[in-house]
């Protein structure tokens, strides 16, 4: 049903047309009955009677075109009338998506959805719509939306199979890209019906608007559309501070910018220089800018097109890790994707370069596609990931950062020391570090050929006398550290762990069983680097995160988890002495290949069971990191490029530790440790000689018994490391057979 407006002019149009028509017959009738001279010619004669046909099929012509005319107009005021006001927009046109921003806060990481950010009018300056109305329509303000000269253009080039598009006023362009009602068919009915909705926007929209539209939604090529991104793509700014020469060159990218090059000297950065010149012209005759003006402006400088997360081709792993972390705090991907968010993160895209150059430095894109390694650093004081590295992505993309993708092994020790801490210990306390032992469940020491779990030292450390804690952990000593966790209690051990940030899943498999001590739990770098966090702060633990804050549409911003303080797990003292201890691994210990040339740094090796897997982790006090290397295959890491034999803790994850962390501390504060002042109980939990667990103390400190119910191990050892593990079965607690748990 026509409106009542509509109808009216439906019906005085047909009007208008019958009376034209019926006065052109009567005009050819009156005609033909005169002959030349003006004067009547007989009927009867045989010329009048051919005149006489003559005019009967002239009046047939006339009528026929008449009705024709009739029926085209009709059409056309039918169509008009039929053709709404476009008022819904296309699926998808005013989507903004959301941004992830490198830790400066200005540099992409990637997008998610569409790449546009819409600006108020006041935003928007005049020279940048003068310059696409000089590139695009400057008839803009005169016409009515459509230009008739160009439509004629367009209909001709269509007709010869010409570009159907060409001649569009903004305001056709606008009512073509925007609003839902016309198909994407290049046909002059298509054109025909985009000139009605253009009429129509016309009338019932102001110029302003139009204009604000279709600079909010216009492509400018760089993935983006509107000019605020186009702004930031091209010139890394806003569109408000953009200058003359910089708005005529987006204006001049609106025509081609799939084709053109604002870089280089090719037929495209030629031809794009061509149309911008055209554009500042165009705003000389326009009287927006005096000739003078237009010939000293050059053509302006842009920025490197952005290509997203290239460095070490990470992007994959980071988008998935954002959209994971952003879930896990109530943000579904659906909202992220076209929310209009800015997420931003800790990550440096120089030590991104670092964590590149350190890993290629060990040849680690030659290696075999069953080898995965992972280097991640988190900021002790907030738990924000800072770099990360996941392996070349030519070996295959996989996540070997944030995925459990080997045994802790003895980068688990420091848990089993902060659990001893945590009880009041002190790294003075003396263990056993002869080798090979059996311990009881209690963690007295057992006869050989007694039931329970039978431990054995690395074979370049052999079998050493009573040493501390401190000595232990330097040389990853695993009969003291065993003996250390049962003394202390596994439970004890799992809960520290737990509150260091290692997941209870992982931990879960292995409850009592004193193989946790040598880290039979397999935990991702990222936890590693996280729970290491804790003990260069002193003692507060972080949730490591690649998501450090996110803004809202309306400029909000969103709360997170891992905003609120972390957890305190250790005193100030009792990390210092962790630190201590873990100061010794790097200056004479197992990880002397990691220490640094101008400050002191602290951390742990690790090598699993059969050299399956090897770690370093390590921090100083502005950063933790750690670093891992494993196979997907059984059998040992061994065979790398550029490096012979089997790999374990104490080389390449200590070199990767040591290349990346000269690299990103250069220029950083050499920060010292805080010295520990040894509070705490140092007993004597060597009972090697006497065969008494615990029976000796020093400092007037006594052992507290393991929980009730901790199950009895044996097991044989794997072939010798300092940090080798072996994850085995288990029989259920309480069964009177010889439980089989972790081996050395």
């Amino acid at each position: 049903m026509l409106p009542a407006s509509e109808g009216r002019r439906l019906r005085a149009a047909r009007v208008r047309l019958s009376r034209t028509a019926r006065r052109l017959v009567r005009t050819g009738q009156h005609s033909l009955r005169r002959d030349a001279g003006g004067h009547r010619r007989s009927r009867s004669s045989r010329g009048a009677r051919r005149l006489g046909r003559a005019a009967r099929a002239l009046r047939w012509v006339v009528a026929v075109l008449g009705s024709l005319g009739i029926l085209a107009a009709s059409a056309v005021v039918v169509g008009y009338a039929r053709t709404p006001v476009p008022t819904r927009p296309q699926d998808g046109v005013t989507d903004e998506g959301s941004t992830v921003y490198y830790a400066d806060g200005r540099t992409p990481l990637f997008r998610l959805g569409a790449n546009r950010q819409s600006v108020r009018h006041g935003q928007i300056p005049d020279r940048l719509r003068w310059a696409v109305l000089s590139a695009e329509d400057r008839g803009f303000y005169r016409n009515q939306g459509v230009s008739v000269s160009g439509t004629v253009r367009a209909l001709v080039r269509d007709a010869s199979g010409g570009d159907v598009e060409g001649g569009s006023t903004i305001t056709q362009q606008l009512a073509r890209n925007y609003f839902q009602g016309l198909s994407r068919d290049r046909t002059p009915g298509r054109k025909i019906k985009e000139i009605f909705v253009a009429l129509k926007l016309d009338r019932h929209r102001a110029k302003d608007q139009i204009l604000d539209l279709y600079l909010n939604t216009v492509y400018f090529g760089r993935q983006t559309s509107g000019a605020e991104a186009a702004a930031q793509a091209y010139f890394g700014k806003d569109v408000w501070q953009l200058g003359t020469a910089e708005c005529a060159l987006l204006a001049a990218m609106i025509q081609r910018p799939g084709y053109f090059r604002t870089q280089g000297g090719g037929d495209a950065a030629r031809a794009l220089r061509d149309r911008w010149r055209y554009v500042l012209d165009g705003m000389v005759s326009m009287g927006r800018l005096s000739r003078a003006d237009a010939d000293r402006l050059r053509f302006p400088r842009t920025r490197g097109e952005w290509r997203g997360v290239s460095v070490s081709g990470q992007g994959p792993l980071v988008r998935q890790r954002v959209l994971d972390e952003l879930e896990s705090a109530g943000i579904p991907a659906d909202a992220v994707v076209n929310g209009r968010l800015k997420i931003y993160t800790g990550l440096d895209p120089r030590w991104m370069a670092s964590a590149e150059r350190a890993m290629r430095r060990v040849r680690e894109p030659q290696w075999p596609k069953d080898v995965r390694a992972g280097l991640v650093a988190v900021d002790p004081s907030s738990g924000a990931v800072r770099a990360l590295y996941s392996g070349d992505p030519k070996r295959g993309v996989y996540d070997s950062v944030f995925e459990p993708v080997a045994q802790a092994a003895s980068t688990f020790k420091p848990y089993v020391l902060a659990a001893a801490l945590r009880r009041g210990f002190s790294v003075r306390t003396k263990v056993p570090g002869r080798s090979p032992l059996r311990f009881a469940p209690d963690g007295s020491v057992t006869p050989m050929t007694a039931p329970g779990y039978r431990v054995k030292n690395d074979e370049k450390i052999g079998s050493l006398g009573t040493i501390d804690l401190v000595e232990a952990t330097a040389l990853s000593v695993n009969t003291g550290f065993v003996k250390a966790a049962l003394k202390t209690g596994i439970a004890n051990v799992s809960a520290t762990a737990r509150r260091f940030g290692v997941p209870e899943p992982v931990l879960r498999p292995y409850k009592g069983q004193a193989g946790l001590a040598l880290g039979i739990a397999s935990v991702s770098a990222a936890v590693q680097a996280g729970g290491y966090a804790a003990f260069a702060n002193g003692g507060t633990a972080v949730t490591p995160h690649l998501v450090t804050g996110v803004v809202d549409a309306h400029g909000r911003r969103v709360p997170l988890p891992w905003d609120r303080p972390g957890r305190r797990v250790l005193t100030g003292e009792q990390a210092a002495q962790a630190t201590y201890a873990m100061r010794a691994v790097v200056t004479r210990g197992t990880g002397r290949r990691a220490a640094l040339p101008d400050r002191e740094a602290a951390g742990k090796t690790g090598t699993s069971d059969g050299n399956h897997a090897a770690w370093f982790v390590g921090y100083v006090p502005q950063l933790s990191a750690s670093v891992v290397m494993t196979r997907t295959k059984p059998g040992p890491l061994e065979g790398l490029p550029g490096h012979k034999g089997r790999v374990s803790g104490e080389d390449l994850p200590s070199s990767v530790w040591h290349a990346f962390m000269t690299d990103v501390t250069r220029g950083m504060p050499a920060e010292p440790f805080p010295a520990p002042a040894f509070e705490g109980t140092a007993p004597n939990w060597d009972d090697t000689a006497t065969g008494q667990g615990g029976s000796a103390t020093e400092g007037g400190g006594a052992a507290s018994p393991p929980p009730s119910g901790t199950p009895r191990a044996t097991g044989t050892p794997g072939p010798p490391s300092e940090a080798r593990t072996r994850r085995k079965r288990c029989t259920k607690p309480g069964d009177p057979r010889t439980e089989v748990c972790a081996g050395s």
